[in-house]
């Protein structure tokens, strides 16, 4: 009779498991962003730092975000799977970020 009650047990548990999984899988942009891949390069006007987000295959629109070393910020357009933002003219970068949406 116990392992009967165990086997219950263990489907009432599964199927409230099932149950929360499309909440879970619904939830935030961030489990997309990670899929994301970002680079720095110095290949923007005179050496200018660029940070690059690519999202490909997400069906997600991306903005990418890069914090330049003279204190400025720039940031993208929204763009489809793929942003670049770039520094001001010589002016390295010193880090970057992402947004996406649908």
């Amino acid at each position: 009779m116990k392992k009967i009650y165990s086997g219950l047990a263990a489907a009432a548990l599964m199927s409230s498991v099932l149950m929360a999984a499309p909440a879970v899988a619904s939830a935030p942009s961030e489990r997309a962003a990670a899929a994301c891949q970002t680079w720095h390069d110095n290949a923007g006007p005179g050496g200018a730092g660029r940070y690059h987000a690519k999202c490909a295959g997400s069906g997600k629109y991306v903005k990418a975000t890069v914090r330049c070393a003279n204190g400025s910020t720039s940031t993208s357009a929204w763009r489809w799977e793929y942003a670049k933002a770039e520094c001001p003219y010589g002016v390295d970068s010193t880090s970057g970020s992402y947004s996406t949406r649908s």
